[in-house]
């Protein structure tokens, strides 16, 4: 007879359920009060409105950036109307709980694919037999740190971080000089914006270093750590000079 049984795989631990209903919570109250703020025409300070949309993007990283730079260069239609809002800036501002919601769901696959599977400790009562309470983590190898089987899941986790930085990469190529380009062929070269795509490139940077460090296959922490930034450094860059060309 069992006495005990297995956690459910499917369900998130509870510190996962907690940060996700956090997270999602306080999205949806900044798209609230943005839409409150333009439907009843609230005299909200221009910084107060500015840092409303900077929390916006900064929560729903890392494809709120290039989607918010999209429509940067798309919208030239102004200020909504006082007392009302434009159904295209409702859309906007839904657009990011949308992506909020793709995020949970991407955290809560990544934390199911990186949870540690718990070995099944059944007893027989008939014949007692001492089972181990843990079975500790094999370590694999060790060259300047250890490495543990964790390291297999970056041949996922790195894939995805390129993957979410396709869409920065187009916004960096056209922020950089244009829809032309830097050669001045065409339209010519555009200025002005090349903060968007300095921002696009570290955005980059920053997703392939949360992709390296979030996974536990190096110990040290710190080792991890600075594995991390070289590696979010040089796809940064490595991504800048491509867009720049």
């Amino acid at each position: 007879m069992r006495t005990g049984s297995l956690p459910d795989k499917a369900s998130l631990p509870r510190w996962a359920r907690i940060a996700v209903a956090l997270y999602l919570s306080v999205t949806v109250a900044i798209v609230g009060v943005a839409l409150l703020a333009g439907s009843f025409d609230l005299d909200l300070d221009e910084t107060v409105r500015e840092w409303l949309m900077r929390s916006l993007v900064f929560l729903t990283l890392p494809v709120s950036a290039a989607y918010f730079a999209v429509v940067f260069f798309l919208d030239s239609s102004g200020p909504p109307p006082p007392g009302g809002l434009r159904p295209t800036t409702v859309i906007y501002y839904l657009g990011f709980l949308a992506l909020a919601v793709v995020n949970a769901a991407l955290f809560r696959w990544m934390v199911l694919s990186i949870r540690k599977p718990v070995p099944a400790a059944a007893t027989s009562a008939a014949t007692p037999v001492a089972v181990p309470a843990a079975v500790p983590q094999v370590l694999v190898v060790t060259f300047h740190g250890v490495v543990t089987r964790n390291v297999r899941h970056l041949w996922w986790t790195v894939p995805l971080a390129v993957l979410l930085s396709f869409p920065q990469w187009l916004v960096a190529g056209l922020a950089w000089c244009g829809i032309s380009g830097c050669s001045g062929g065409g339209f010519g070269v555009s200025t002005g914006t090349e903060w968007l795509a300095v921002t696009m490139s570290v955005v980059n940077g920053l997703i392939l270093a949360v992709a390296v460090f979030a996974v536990r296959w190096l110990y040290p922490t710190r080792r991890r750590a600075l594995v991390a930034l070289a590696a979010g450094t040089l796809f940064g860059l490595l991504g800048a000079a491509v867009t720049h060309g």
